[in-house]
């Protein structure tokens, strides 16, 4: 791999990625590497969080006054379970972030996610959600109360997600 690609995720971005699942932080860096191919860079904006986190982003539009952000809550997320990230396109100009879903670079990275063994959230409008291809889009209440009971390595233990194949990225 060139080494100009190995920094295409910044230190925040790596971070984030530093607590989830391993085989989901391998595959986010093998998307960003090949986007970076054709100049579009994405960042991570959110990775692994706790159920008390995701009840506050499910609750404007359900509990709260505003708009619904996820209809997940708690441990019915797979961000919970560390087995799914959002990203967002960096404007190359000005580092920013562009949230546009009609922006080209959206549809790229739709496009690539499944070959890098993961699932996009555009079917159910959430398009900066990549997670697990291995994995269902809500986890079954057995592993929901895995994870309240005896954390996030006991689900990933039981889940033994495989090490995905790749594209090569030249």
């Amino acid at each position: 791999m060139p080494d100009e690609i190995k920094e295409t995720l910044s230190e925040n971005s790596r971070a984030i990625l530093a607590g989830v699942h391993p085989e989901l932080a391998r595959r986010v860096e093998g998307i960003a590497d090949s986007l970076a191919l054709e100049s579009i860079f994405i960042q991570v904006d959110a990775g692994i969080r706790t159920a008390g986190m995701q009840d506050a982003i499910w609750a404007p539009g359900h509990t709260l006054p505003g708009k619904a952000v996820t209809n997940a809550r708690g441990y019915q997320s797979n961000h919970v379970m560390g087995c799914a990230v959002d990203v967002y396109v960096e404007d190359v100009g000005t580092r920013q972030p562009d949230w546009n879903p009609a922006h080209p670079d959206w549809q790229r990275i739709v496009a690539l996610a499944p070959m890098y063994g993961l699932r996009d959230g555009k079917s159910w409008h959430d398009l900066p959600h990549l997670e697990l291809i291995e994995i269902p889009t809500e986890p079954p209440s057995e592993i929901q109360q895995l994870c309240e009971q005896k954390g996030v390595s006991a689900v990933w233990e039981k889940l033994a997600i495989p090490t995905f194949d790749l594209p090569s990225v030249s």
